[in-house]
């Protein structure tokens, strides 16, 4: 336990400590850790708007006020689950889909939010 306390107080020590000698090299490694991490979080799935709209595009075929309602309604997640919310739990009427078309979007935006965690 001596050892832990003199080990913490030392670390504690070296990353509090003004002396220019230990200040440049502990800086340079600050810098390169959080370079490195920040490079490790830079891999970004897509989000469950995003594999909708694909989706969406391979399977459906839209009009363009469609699809430019689409993309307002799936710009991100929230979006999409308030559309989802709206249009295919509430079972509101859409002006821009109907019938078959809503309900192969809204099976097709429910698949990709089971599959992102987002449901």
């Amino acid at each position: 336990m001596k050892k832990f306390l003199i080990f913490v107080l030392l670390i504690v020590a070296l990353f509090t400590t003004d002396i220019e000698m230990i200040k440049q090299p502990r800086q340079q490694f600050l810098e390169k850790s959080i370079a490195m991490l920040s490079e490790s979080t830079k891999v970004q799935r897509p989000t469950a708007a995003a594999r909708a709209r694909t989706r969406i595009d391979q399977q459906i075929q839209l009009t363009d006020k469609q699809a430019a309602h689409l993309d307002e309604e799936l710009a991100n997640d929230l979006t999409m689950k308030k559309f989802f919310q709206q249009y295919c739990i509430e079972r509101e009427m859409s002006l821009y889909f109907f019938t078959d078309k809503l309900e192969n979007i809204c099976d097709i935006i429910e698949s990709a939010m089971q599959r992102t965690g987002s449901l």
